[in-house]
């Protein structure tokens, strides 16, 4: 493989064997039970996907979490109790989120291959799409058995400003860490959400395994294969 500085990757379905699926609808079960008596579980769904999706519509003048807040809060009628409610979301993040890691697959791959990568001196970013607060993205990456301080940004919604398919989401990283994306690989298992990297000119690679394609146009990756067939171009 054409040798580049910094290697992007993807979480969900990348680094992380999941049916996306799957790990959503245990995730949906484990938040309306922490929240029953306060919300009626198919509002809360409800309206937590329309916050989700001002997120991914998010245009770069607020953070993902200030998108997410103020739509979630004023869509369940709640804002006199924002702070209240938060600090239950923050708890339930630390306290029961890891009980979702048997909602997701696993393999000793990932982890060798950022031990690998990080050997050969590669800058790692975690390029995972910013739906989530950071504590959920650092359990997810240690369901894998992966470090976390082995990347030097993980984007969560609180420090990022767009999410994917956004190719803006793709420039803020290469502003906060002054990439040059001619020196960039992106790692992904979305075709329309991590192959859009190459515009910016970044080498890519599709990770066929649990390939999400919502589309079926033709596929314009610069290298694709499985995560094992990944393992053999480092």
């Amino acid at each position: 493989m054409v040798c580049k500085k910094t290697i992007l990757l993807d979480l969900d379905g990348t680094l992380l064997p999941m049916e996306i699926e799957v790990f959503l609808k245990a995730y949906f079960k484990l938040l309306t039970e922490e929240f029953a008596g306060i919300f009626e579980a198919e509002k809360l769904i409800k309206n937590l996907i329309i916050a989700t999706d001002k997120m991914i519509e998010n245009n770069g003048e607020k953070t993902n979490k200030e998108v997410f807040v103020e739509n979630f809060f004023a869509l369940m009628g709640v804002n006199n109790e924002k702070e209240k409610i938060m600090k239950r979301f923050d708890r339930f993040y630390l306290e029961k989120f890891p009980l979702l890691r048997d909602s997701a697959g696993f393999s000793d791959l990932p982890a060798r291959l950022v031990k690998k990568l990080k050997e050969k001196g590669y800058q790692l970013v975690l390029a995972t799409n910013p739906l989530f607060p950071e504590e959920a993205l650092v359990e997810r990456v240690r369901w894998v058995d992966i470090d976390p301080e082995a990347f030097s940004l993980i984007t969560h919604y609180e420090n990022m400003h767009y999410c994917k398919p956004n190719i803006n989401y793709y420039w803020e990283i290469v502003d906060k860490l002054r990439l040059e994306p001619g020196n960039c690989i992106m790692i992904g298992n979305d075709v329309q959400e991590d192959l859009i990297a190459g515009k910016l000119g970044m080498k890519t690679y599709l990770v066929t395994d649990f390939l999400i394609d919502r589309e079926n146009k033709e596929i314009k990756a610069y290298w694709q294969g499985s995560f094992e067939d990944l393992m053999e171009c480092f």
